[in-house]
Order: C-alpha cells, then structure tokens, then sequence
C-alpha cells in the first residue's frame, strides 16, 4: 500500500507530455474534427492510473491516505508521534 501512490506518480510522469499534447490536439477548435476525434481515442487509451486525479497523497511511513500533511508527506497521527518524541525541532504541543 505505501508504494501505490509512488507507482501512480511516476506513471503520471511517465504520460503527463503525451497526456497534455493529446489533450491540446483535442480541445483546439481550428483542427478537423477527425484529428480531434483521434486524439481523443489515443488520450482514452492512456492507463487509467496515469491521470493527475487518481494521484492521492498517502504517508510514506504508514501508507494511511487520509489527514496527510502535504509537505511532509506523513500522517497527522505519525506527525503528532514524532512531536512527541521530540524529532522536530521547534514544534511542540499546544497547552493553555
């Protein structure tokens, strides 16, 4: 489970060029309808797992999806932990 959200962003790497110049070549108005069209046929067959919307935020230490700091890429709950243990020089939790 940690390594899915890995897998999904070096896929969407992967496609992300070809991904967007086919989604230019389909949206461009001043095209034939049937460039257009065929664009649009090689976008589908891109994998599923290589759009922007099936990349989810995951913990890179327990793989947990949800309540995920985004620029540490952990968990609230890993987070709060290693506060606790005092990892993180200048946090510490809140008491009033």
């Amino acid at each position: 489970m940690r390594n899915l959200d890995y897998k999904r962003r070096q896929s969407f790497y992967l496609y992300e060029s070809k991904r967007k110049t086919l989604q230019a070549v389909a949206t461009n108005q001043n095209l034939e309808i049937s460039l257009r069209w065929w664009a649009q046929l090689e976008k589908s067959k891109l994998p599923r797992q290589s759009s922007l919307s099936r990349v989810h935020n995951h913990c890179t230490k327990t793989g947990r999806s949800r309540a995920v700091i985004g620029f540490l890429k952990i968990s609230r709950l890993k987070f709060r932990r290693l506060v606790s243990k005092g990892d993180f020089q200048g946090f510490r939790k809140a008491c009033w």
